[in-house]
Formats: C-alpha cells, sequence, structure tokens
C-alpha cells in the first residue's frame, strides 16, 4: 500500500512538472521587467505588435486583478501592486482592473494611452503547484529512504545469515 502511494506520488508530481514545464500562457505578450526576478517590476503588455508598459495611476489595480497577471506569468499570487513615476509621458496600455477581473484576457481590456505612471507588481513567485510538489517531494525522499535502508538491512541480514 504505501508503494502504491508513493507511485502515485510520484506521477502526479511529475507530471505536474512536466505541465509546467510545457506551460504556454494564453498571454504570451505578458511580462514583468526592471527588477532581478521575472515575477516583479513594471508590467508590459505587448498589443497590437508593441510592448509597452501598462498604466499605473487611474487603473486603480486591485491585489485580485494583479492576481490575473501573475498567474499569467506563472508567478504565483499578487503580493503588492503600485506605481512608479517617470519623468514624462510615454506610449502606455491602459488596462481596467474591473476588465480583467470580469475574466477578460489583458489584451481584450488594453486601450492605447500616454502617462507618466506604470503599474508595478511584485508576484509570490512560486506558483502553488511547485510548493505542494515540493512538500510531497520532502516526504516521498524521506519515504523512499527508509525503503532503501530496511531494503539494504533486510539484504545485509540475509548476507549473514548465509554467511554464519
Amino acid at each position: 500500500m504505501d508503494h502504491l502511494l508513493l507511485l502515485m506520488m510520484l506521477l502526479l508530481c511529475s507530471s505536474g512538472l512536466q505541465a509546467e514545464g510545457e506551460h504556454n500562457s494564453t498571454e504570451p505578450g505578458v511580462r514583468l521587467v526592471g527588477r532581478e526576478s521575472r515575477c516583479a517590476g513594471d508590467l508590459e503588455l505587448e498589443h497590437e505588435g508593441e510592448w509597452r508598459p501598462v498604466e499605473g495611476y487611474f487603473s486603480l489595480w486591485t491585489l485580485k486583478a494583479a492576481g490575473v497577471a501573475c498567474r499569467e506569468l506563472d508567478c504565483g499570487s499578487a503580493v503588492s501592486v503600485g506605481e512608479r513615476e517617470e519623468s514624462s509621458y510615454r506610449p502606455v496600455w491602459w488596462i481596467r482592473s474591473d476588465c480583467v477581473q470580469s475574466g477578460s484576457a489583458l489584451r481584450e481590456c488594453a486601450r492605447s494611452g500616454s502617462s507618466e505612471n506604470i503599474l508595478t507588481l511584485t508576484c509570490s513567485g512560486k506558483p502553488i503547484s511547485d510548493i505542494i510538489c515540493d512538500i510531497i517531494s520532502d516526504i516521498i525522499c524521506d519515504i523512499i529512504c527508509d525503503i532503501i535502508c530496511d531494503i539494504i538491512c533486510d539484504i545485509c541480514d540475509i548476507i549473514c545469515d548465509i554467511i554464519n
């Protein structure tokens, strides 16, 4: 029974990791830039063939709306949302947070505009599936070590019995 449970957990975790490795975001033209982590920075959107930052002042983004972008980036959930002010106006994409929260794709909610305020996001950086797999992996490693040690001890006992 323990072996069956172990096998099921290994298959579940490895299939989840494979699926994540092959994950294609429904929004390939979304990114966070300007920080050390790929899961934090200025939100940028490629729309109509052009990369632009997302406006951050009048959009009134909530953590719930920011979470949509974080999930699209496979970066877990939103930890913080804010704005960064630039020295001059530049082309931006205006995205209403209520549009995103309604289930529409970021591109469907984008409108061309100009602003000096850029939306900044910090995501948790790790999808919940990775966290779960990490925990399961730790448990599985402990179980495997116990099983292997038991098998090795059994083999040693058999060898000692044969020798004696």
